[in-house]
């Protein structure tokens, strides 16, 4: 391992007072966006945001974008404007059918009681004006009034036997666009009451008040669905135990309509006026939806502020390429936007995405963690991002520690905590993963908090925010894209250090991970981490540098095993055709799903396969390594290096099932 010896010589040789200085940034810039970013600020600007049910389309989104643009404009930021792009659940962005506009006007949900001989409202269990999370997305006008029917899940028929809901309420433990088909449609049932939980994490089903976000499907089943809390559902069913009749009255003013994905967008013009770095978020979600994610679009405000300020007063040159902000919905907004004006995508150099950046760890148990892009896209970019946040920790660690350190990045009204964010990887779940899917491959830093135990519940209030968390969030965020902004040939030495210490680390996690593996597998591990680095090293011609001969190398890997042998159909090698864009999954929607009903096709078994890891899914990976030089065998190595072994079998079946489909083709044409 000859590379460790010059590495850490290089390491060591900086002198002892730079340590404290935070990395790859010019020490003034890094001070000045440090003093400039607050938490506090931020945070104030959630709690103007959670004041709007920011549904697609709705009223409620569209208060919440006029409101990043109108304080956009205050802040001076140029060309300041919200894009509208059509969404009529006709048009098509690629491979997301648009979603209608959905609002709602009124929705109340109340249990009845007797009196004298006839049934009279008797307690309000939901209320769209109190509680607007309590009324189901895409919900229809409609009213009812009858008992109300347990049917467990409500997603199979045996839910159902020896029970008549038809006209009736029927209370269900599943999302309710996974019951409304049998439940409505099926069985005629009024309406329905569900109590689905949270997303799974460790204190999944801890707090039984907790009233989840629900969604019904906007084109299939109409209907209405109120959702409720476990406990509010279990009291109801001891009370149906015991013989008791429960009787509800539903009412419902709500539909979808032709509408637009409006998204608020404004830049720092930039010397480069032709190349980009993108700061996202997404601004949907339902109120109050502090932290998902009124947190990531507040941050990117900041961000936005804190930098214009800066160098309006002089602190921070006018940067080299421009800096643009986006407010998007969440996918399917984004989706619309690399579609629909693909200006955007082709100036993009990075995109930096914030998606839940400030749950105080005590009360919501969110970890921030800092990712990169796909394995499928090797980009020094993430190792940016890494690199300060690893710094961040550090500082944060010290400062916890002694209560005295150079940069402890805290805020007046914040917790003064050590960060101890993860850092590295790649997950799914929000929009970067569009910039980086094999349509657009825009390498990504990710900055989000997972796990929430209160996401997409009406628990998630502003009050659960901790502004020292969002202030370091936001400064790695801001001065990763002002370093990328500004990045020239003066900054490869520091740069090239930086990324050297990142190989390592992806080095160790995949050495760790080869303890169990076989030897034809480990050589897969191998052969991918000598490829990753070297096509990492390739990536800074994206931004006008040349690659250095600096990385990696056999000696510090290992020599690899030779490959397998192939067959014919492993040898295969496809490309990807210009359109249709984007993944097989957006928002609502599933393009690949649709088009296996109209062919009569049946899912492919790959997509089935659950990783035992942090990291891409197979379905997601396997597309994105199309790119006309993968054989079916090499695109079969990757993913057992980087997300799990699976069978060439079933890597090579969904590969020809795109290809059936009409989004993949042969190479050789």
């Amino acid at each position: 391992m000859r590379l460790l010896v010059p590495l850490l010589l290089l390491l060591g040789a900086a002198p002892a007072a730079a340590q404290d200085d935070p990395p790859l940034l010019k020490p003034y810039a890094a001070a000045a966006i440090a003093r400039e970013v607050s938490g506090s600020a931020t945070k104030r600007t959630v709690q103007a945001l959670s004041l709007h049910h920011r549904m697609r389309g709705s009223d409620g989104y569209r208060a919440a974008a006029e409101l990043i643009r109108d304080r956009l404009a205050a802040y001076d930021l140029e060309e300041v404007e919200i894009l509208s792009l059509p969404a009529d659940g006709r048009i098509f962005y690629g491979t997301q059918r648009s979603r209608p506009a959905w609002n709602a006007s009124f929705a109340e949900l109340w249990e009845e009681r007797q009196e004298g001989g006839r049934w009279i409202d008797g307690e309000r269990v939901a209320s769209w004006a109190e509680q607007p999370i309590s009324l189901a997305q895409d919900s229809a006008s409609g009213r009812a009034e009858g008992e109300l029917i347990d049917v467990g899940a409500g997603t199979s028929e045996s839910d159902y036997r020896g029970k008549d809901v038809r006209g009736k309420l029927v209370l269900v433990s599943a999302q309710p666009g996974e019951a409304a088909h049998l439940a409505v449609t099926v069985h005629g049932a009024a309406g329905l009451v569900s109590w689905a939980q949270n997303q799974k994490q460790a204190w999944w089903g801890e707090d039984q008040s907790l009233v989840r976000w629900g969604h019904l499907d906007t084109w299939e089943d109409p209907t209405f669905a109120f959702m409720v809390s476990p406990a509010r559902a279990h009291a109801w069913q001891e009370r149906l135990a015991r013989g008791e009749a429960l009787r509800l009255r539903a009412s419902v003013e709500a539909g979808r309509s032709p509408g637009a994905y409006l998204i608020p967008t404004a830049i720092i013009a930039g010397r480069d006026r032709g190349h980009e770095i993108v700061f996202s978020c997404h601004l949907d979600h339902p109120s109050p939806g502090a932290n998902d994610n009124a947190s990531g679009c507040a941050g990117i405000l900041e961000v936005a502020r804190s930098l214009k300020r800066l160098i309006a007063e002089g602190k921070l040159p006018r940067p080299e390429r421009t800096i643009r902000f986006v407010w998007p919905c969440e996918v399917e907004c984004t989706m619309a936007l690399l579609n629909g004006r693909p200006e955007y995508p082709r100036r993009t150099l990075a995109t930096i995405h914030l998606d839940m950046i400030g749950g105080d760890t005590e009360k919501t148990k969110s970890i921030l963690r800092v990712e990169g892009a796909p394995p499928s896209l090797p980009s020094f970019v993430g190792d940016v991002g890494f690199a300060l946040a690893r710094w961040v920790n550090a500082q944060s660690m010290t400062y916890a520690g002694s209560g005295a350190v150079a940069w402890p990045l805290i805020d007046p009204e914040g917790d003064r905590r050590a960060l101890q964010a993860k850092i590295g990887g790649f997950s799914e779940g929000s929009d970067h993963e569009i910039w980086a899917e094999g349509s657009w491959r825009v390498p990504v830093i990710y900055v989000a908090d997972w796990p929430d135990r209160y996401i997409h519940t009406q628990r998630d209030v502003p009050a659960n925010l901790d502004p020292t968390k969002m202030k370091r969030a936001i400064f790695i965020a801001a001065a990763a894209g002002w370093y990328l902004a500004n990045l020239g040939p003066g900054d490869a030495a520091a740069l090239s250090r930086a990324m050297q210490v990142e190989a390592l680390e992806r080095l160790a996690e995949a050495m760790r991970r080869t303890a169990s593996m076989s030897n034809v597998e480990i050589g897969n591990v191998l052969r991918n981490r000598m490829t990753y680095e070297k096509a990492e090293r390739e990536s800074l011609a994206r931004f006008g540098l040349v690659a250095s001969a600096e990385g990696l190398n056999a000696q510090a890997v290992g020599t690899p095993p030779p490959p397998p042998g192939t067959t014919a159909a492993s040898s295969l090698i496809y490309r990807r055709k210009a359109e249709p864009k984007g993944p097989m999954n957006g928002f609502g929607y599933s393009w690949l799903d649709d088009h296996l009903k109209q062919a009569g096709l049946a899912r492919p078994a790959l997509l089935a396969r659950e990783t035992d890891r942090d990291g891409p899914s197979f379905g997601y990976e396997t597309l994105n390594l199309v790119d006309g030089r993968r054989s079916v065998q090499q695109i079969r190595d990757d993913l057992a290096a980087t997300v799990a072994p699976a069978p060439i079998e079933e890597v090579a079946a969904y590969l020809a099932t795109l290809a059936r489909l009409g989004l993949l083709e042969p190479a050789g044409r």
